[in-house]
């Protein structure tokens, strides 16, 4: 929206400060009218639906969820470590030369001990067993009987990943819920105060028009129209700030989103008077709830799956085995045509030392503990701060209602003086922005509740609640 300043009243104060007064109030009609020109590109969203919406098209979220979906594949991948390992290996082999099986050194001493025997009556005693060219095939397989509980461990281990996985979408999910909160109400308030900025420069407009009568009408000295003048050239520059701040927001709204046109948040800033869960209610279900948690005691079985993976290498396999020649036309005397049997193996040495590694993976395994403990800490703390604070919106929220009351009551009283030529200007001025400043102290107070709530909501794992409060609101403020 953009603003042209009007020049200052000086010598036709009916006229300028009627059409500027008019000016003033359209400013404010134009910013509520839903086919203004300055709103044609923005997209009015509730709560609700800019949350719908952003759960779908933002980045961060569904990279958690690929993710998920990534480790669920590998857990799938675990679940046949128990099966056989089938191969079929195959190789064209070239030698120096055939492999042959010379006797005939004994059929020369068979000769000698027999010499009536005609020489061409014994076969010759050499035998070719593998031509100097060759091709094997074979089909081999292992099936595990006995690992030590490794294969178990990891299938655990890749269990506990799918859950960790889980629980940080959640956790990213919860986490972008309360920066949406904290955007969404936070150009909401802007779009408020703008609105109120835009009541005050009318107001002033309308209260310099009077001022320059009664100079006019010589009831009142030209200082006193002049300090009229510059509490409505304040007004307007005010105006102007609110402006820049409600295209700041917007846009920061929007980027969640990963737009460019600008969000409009139409759901109205709220306080629910309703009292609160109890502060124990609340850490119960942050300690039961909160992903950071349950990332935490994911990690916790991924640590304890592998200190029985390193128990694991400490302890002898035992499998099974079987191997069946393909290519049956190469093989050698000496070779079987098939082969099976049980196999044991153990690890006597190895350059990495399994004792050590053990120790690492038990250190480990505490170092999550300890981290879990404090996370817990820090959740308590957390969770204390944000009740007081939307505990602490709600006592000003309902004690400001008796200020707004007098802000008015006193505006009235003022403006109705001034006109009577029984006030100054400067008595109206301090009215109105003492009541400007109770509706923005009104406003501000509703925007903190909604960001503590929404801080509890999250600290305490149950962030859909927010949207029950926003229903059930007891007090809205619209712009």
């Amino acid at each position: 929206m953009h603003l042209v300043r009007p020049r200052p009243l000086v010598n036709c104060p009916g006229v300028r400060a009627s059409f500027v007064t008019r000016f003033a109030l359209l400013v404010v009609l134009v910013g509520k009218l839903p086919g203004a020109c300055a709103n044609a590109t923005e997209s009015p969203l509730t709560f609700g639906e800019a949350w719908r919406q952003l759960r779908e098209v933002n980045p961060a979220l569904a990279a958690a969820r690929l993710e998920s979906e990534r480790r669920a594949q590998e857990r799938r991948a675990a679940q046949s470590l128990y099966g056989p390992q089938l191969e079929v290996n195959g190789r064209y082999t070239f030698i120096d030369q055939p492999i042959v099986i010379d006797l005939d050194p004994i059929r020369q001493v068979i000769l000698a001990l027999h010499p009536g025997v005609p020489a061409a009556a014994i076969p010759s005693f050499t035998q070719q067993v593998q031509e100097d060219r060759f091709m094997r095939a074979q089909l081999t397989a292992m099936w595990p009987v006995y690992a030590g509980g490794r294969i178990r461990a990891a299938q655990q281990a890749a269990g506990a990943s799918v859950d960790e996985a889980d629980a940080t979408a959640r956790h990213t999910s919860n986490t972008l819920f309360s920066d949406l909160v904290q955007r969404f109400y936070g150009a909401q308030l802007a779009r408020v105060i703008r609105t109120m900025r835009a009541e005050a420069l009318a107001g002033l407009e309308e209260h310099l028009r009077q001022a320059g009568h009664l100079e006019h009408e010589g009831q009142i000295a030209r200082a006193e129209r002049l300090h009229a003048q510059v509490a409505r050239d304040e007004a307007w520059r005010e105006l102007r700030r609110a402006e820049a701040q409600v295209a700041i927001a917007e846009a920061a709204l929007a980027g969640l989103f990963g737009r460019a046109d600008p969000v409009t948040p139409a759901s109205p800033l709220f306080l629910a008077a309703q009292a609160l869960d109890t502060l124990p209610t609340f850490v119960a279900a942050a300690e039961a709830q909160h992903p950071a948690l349950a990332i935490m005691a994911a990690r916790r079985a991924q640590a304890a799956a592998g200190v029985a993976v390193e128990k694991g290498r400490l302890k002898p396999e035992v499998y099974l085995f079987g191997a069946k020649e393909l290519n049956r036309g190469d093989i050698t005397l000496l070779d079987p045509d098939w082969a099976a049997g049980v196999g044991v193996r153990v690890v006597l040495f190895e350059r990495t030392d399994r004792i050590h590694k053990l120790a690492a993976a038990k250190l480990l395994e505490r170092r999550v503990d300890r981290l879990t403990e404090d996370l817990q800490n820090n959740l308590r703390t957390l969770v204390e701060k944000s009740y007081r604070e939307a505990a602490l919106a709600q006592e000003q929220y309902a004690s400001l209602a008796s200020t707004l009351d007098l802000a008015r009551e006193n505006l009235r009283v003022r403006e109705s003086s001034f006109r009577e030529g029984f006030g100054t200007s400067l008595e109206v001025v301090d009215a109105r922005l003492t009541l400007e400043r109770a509706e923005t102290a009104r406003a501000v107070t509703a925007r903190d509740f909604a960001v503590a709530l929404a801080a509890l909501l999250e600290a305490s794992g149950q962030p859909e609640r927010f949207l029950d409060f926003e229903a059930g609101a007891t007090e809205r403020i619209f712009p």
